[in-house]
């Protein structure tokens, strides 16, 4: 969990860095890094990933796993737009319909990597 932790805030903060401060196309509170973005990125998006992958429908069905995904895009975008709402997040030519298609992939990409991480100790306790 805490490696796919660090994965998802690698991702995360590579993509901040570049829709962010290098295109300014979305922001949390001010432009640029701040202190209450570094309260989200380390506290924020480490807990909502934890709840996530413990969760997860492992085991069961494609389509189980598939309506997990969906909620979870759902309420995560809901999130964001509560956050545009009450000025956490603002647009500057970015558009939720974007994160709405965004957020499938990097669930995805998370599970496909806590998947890699367990197999990887798998392997090392073989030896």
């Amino acid at each position: 969990m805490y490696t796919t932790s660090l994965f998802v805030m690698f991702l995360g903060s590579v993509a901040d860095i570049y829709l962010d401060v290098k295109y300014d196309l979305y922001g949390f509170f001010t432009k640029g890094v701040d202190f209450e973005y570094l309260f989200i990125f380390i506290f924020i998006y480490p807990a909502t990933n934890s709840v996530f992958l413990n969760f997860y429908p492992r085991g069961k069905s494609l389509f189980r796993k598939a309506l997990y995904i969906t909620v979870w895009v759902i309420l995560t975008t809901l999130f964001e737009y509560i956050s545009t709402q009450t000025e956490v997040f603002y647009y500057n030519g970015w558009k939720i319909l974007y994160s709405f298609f965004c957020y499938p992939f990097l669930y995805i990409a998370m599970v496909l990597n806590l998947k890699m991480i367990r197999r990887l100790q798998i392997i090392d306790k073989q030896k």
